[in-house]
């Protein structure tokens, strides 16, 4: 089945029945990576316990770092893969192999050196500061595992290959698990290790994962000159992805500081809860995850009923499915802790913090989806802001300020924090509703125009303007196509793109124009914007196959590279030239020219960056740029003498 007709037509509970499987298998893993080390350790002694649930955040951060870069490297890859650039995909997944190493290198020398100083901050128990420096120590000098696995990971996605990594990761739990044991109590002749047999069974995981991946994954390392542009685009794209997860990592760790000032075993109550939490948010994880290609693809096909169907049908079934953990952690909260831990203190302080805490599980159904909701959408402002409203200005404020009441208090943090969350998140999404784009029913197409054709035309040049909004770029290269007889693209290849994607005409049109001032790149790297993005480039692909053409915008000086037929042509103009033909083209006052063409000159540098990774307007990736301002049927004169001084070289 297509996916316009998987994601636009099918139902949504089929859909999320068939997509979740696997994507909750890959959660379990996970979920036993961060489980197996405490239930050993919790049977060994109560100071690993501690330890292991002051380190958590530590290993959060690790792993910001680690997946965050890949992202960038898997978005990067995606998009050099859908315009045809296998190299060049390649270039970026040699450059992350190295990336790889340097993180984990940083990463291995900072935290060797602050682990003392860490323990001491956060206990002063001299038990559970030794196994903090000995486990932490372990993880993080050895955590190369983790650094390379999780970017040969994310190479491997970007080229749609999804069973090595899930391979991998089955594989690493399973050394993982076994070792355990064997180390942590000294089975089959084995030394009885303690908490550092349980970090070295933890980073053994991690190089049998990345061993499994590293024959698809690891890349030949391209040539030096290339590695600044490239890192750069790298964390261009992976920067906001390492700062959402690390906001998760300083809230933990600022609320693991907040307890430490009440008792050791306060911290390892919240340590236990976030293991428990962990199977709990399976299903909403993967409910997360399985909703993002849905609603994208039917935003940007202009289905939006299906959008908010989708939206609380997910809700419902979240609702259903964490309506078991709050029953449990209110419930049978001693059981679960007794699971892990037979400090009677831990239990007594985890009894009522599981019975508090599972109130929440309610609310953060919506304050966890809405986030995921909006960056499906390409609302990433929104998205982002809701992550740090919640992780960042509610959790651990609220929770200093509920813990100077006591440490009973201190729980409350958690259902106030979701609540919270979950109205600001119904604010944002009333927002949305207002939307024009939103409001505004789907157009229907006329007859004449439902089935857009491709304009056959001789073999001989591709000529693609890009310009400077007010410069005329579009007359100039229309008039320019009817002067040399051949077709002209503009408004024709996206009513083109649109009948062949499924998606909707008027979101492909305003791709740019929709990306926020802020955030442009987390825009443009989202699925919906994505899906846009593959269609358009198809197109252009094709158009340049059908023989001669002109073709207006789009980033379309990019795609035909392997083309040796094409001539790049800039259009540029002075301000007050630009500004007096969108007063005079737009009916726009002079204040609002000005405004319009800066926001839209920089939303076309923002696009064609992440389409090309050049700098939009460089003369030097164009054969010709011309001052529009000598006027629009001359500007289109000097196109064809170029051209056709082109064509006798030829």
């Amino acid at each position: 089945m297509e996916t316009a007709e998987f994601l636009g037509t099918e139902k949504i509970q089929k859909i999320l029945f068939r997509l979740a499987p696997p994507v909750m298998l890959a959660q379990l893993i996970q979920a036993l990576y961060n489980i197996v080390d405490s239930l050993f350790v919790g049977k060994f002694s109560d100071s690993g316990l501690t330890a292991l649930s002051i380190v958590y955040p530590i290993q959060l951060l690790m792993i910001a770092l680690a997946v965050g870069t890949g992202v960038g490297i898997n978005t990067v890859m995606a998009a050099k893969l859908g315009t045809g650039e296998k190299e060049k995909a390649n270039e970026y997944a040699g450059v992350g192999t190295f990336l790889a190493l340097v993180l984990w290198i940083l990463f291995a020398v900072i935290c060797w050196w602050i682990m003392p100083n860490f323990a001491r901050m956060s206990t002063s128990d001299p038990a559970i500061i030794t196994d903090i420096i000995s486990y932490g120590r372990i993880v993080s000098v050895f955590s190369f595992g983790l650094f390379l696995e999780s970017i040969w990971t994310k190479v491997l996605q970007a080229t749609g290959d999804m069973k090595t990594p899930m391979l991998a990761q089955i594989i690493g739990a399973a050394v993982n698990i076994v070792l355990d044991p064997l180390l942590i109590f000294g089975m089959f002749g084995l030394p009885r290790s303690g908490i550092v047999g349980a970090a070295i069974a933890t980073v053994t995981g991690q190089i049998a994962a990345a061993l499994i991946v590293m024959k698809k994954g690891c890349r030949k390392s391209p040539a030096k000159e290339v590695y600044p542009h490239h890192i750069r685009e790298i964390f261009r794209l992976g920067t906001p992805n390492i700062l959402m997860q690390s906001a998760y990592t300083f809230y933990i760790l600022g609320l693991n500081l907040i307890l430490s000032s009440f008792s050791d075993q306060a911290v390892t109550a919240l340590g236990l809860y976030y293991k428990w939490q962990t199977f709990f948010f399976i299903p909403l994880g993967a409910m997360q995850t399985c909703i993002v290609p849905v609603v994208s693809f039917n935003y940007a096909a202009k289905n939006i009923d299906r959008c908010k169907k989708t939206l609380s049908v997910s809700v419902c079934f979240g609702l259903a499915l964490m309506s078991l953990g709050t029953l449990c952690f209110v419930f049978v909260p001693a059981q679960m802790l007794r699971v892990f831990t037979s400090d009677a203190a831990v239990i007594e302080i985890g009894k009522i913090g599981f019975r508090i805490i599972g109130i929440s599980f309610l609310p953060m159904v919506t304050s966890l989806i809405f986030p995921v909701f909006f960056q499906a959408v390409g609302f990433s402002l929104k998205s982002s802001l809701l992550t740090v409203i919640r992780t960042v200005i509610l959790f651990v404020p609220l929770g200093y300020l509920f813990s100077r009441f006591g440490l009973n208090w201190f729980w409350l943090t958690f259902p106030v924090t979701e609540c919270i969350t979950s109205a600001v998140g119904a604010v944002f999404y009333r927002q949305f509703l207002q939307k024009a784009y939103v409001k505004m029913p789907k157009a229907d197409t006329p007859a004449e125009e439902a089935a857009p054709a491709l304009k056959l035309s001789e073999p001989g040049v591709i000529i693609t303007i890009a310009r400077e909004h007010g410069s005329s770029g579009k007359q100039i290269g229309r008039l320019a196509a009817q002067k040399l007889g051949i077709p002209f693209y503009y408004k024709e290849m996206i009513a083109i793109a649109a009948h062949e994607s499924g998606l909707d005409r008027e979101f492909i049109s305003n791709l740019h124009k929709e990306a926020p001032e802020i955030l442009h790149n987390l825009y443009l790297s989202t699925k919906v914007v994505q899906y846009a993005i593959v269609a358009q480039n198809r197109i252009i692909r094709k158009i340049a196959d059908n023989g001669s053409c002109v073709i207006v915008g789009r980033a379309a000086d990019h795609m035909p590279k392997d083309y040796d037929n094409v001539v790049r042509v800039f259009i540029h103009a002075p301000e007050e030239y630009r500004i007096s033909r969108v007063m005079e083209v737009y009916g726009d006052t002079l204040k609002e020219a000005g405004r319009n063409i800066r926001r839209s000159d920089k939303a076309r540098a923002a696009y064609y960056k992440h389409i090309s990774g050049d700098r939009w307007g460089d003369a030097g990736h164009y054969e010709l740029t011309i001052d529009s301002s000598v006027g629009i049927e001359e500007t289109a004169d000097i196109i064809l003498q170029y051209v056709s001084d082109y064509k006798n070289k030829m």
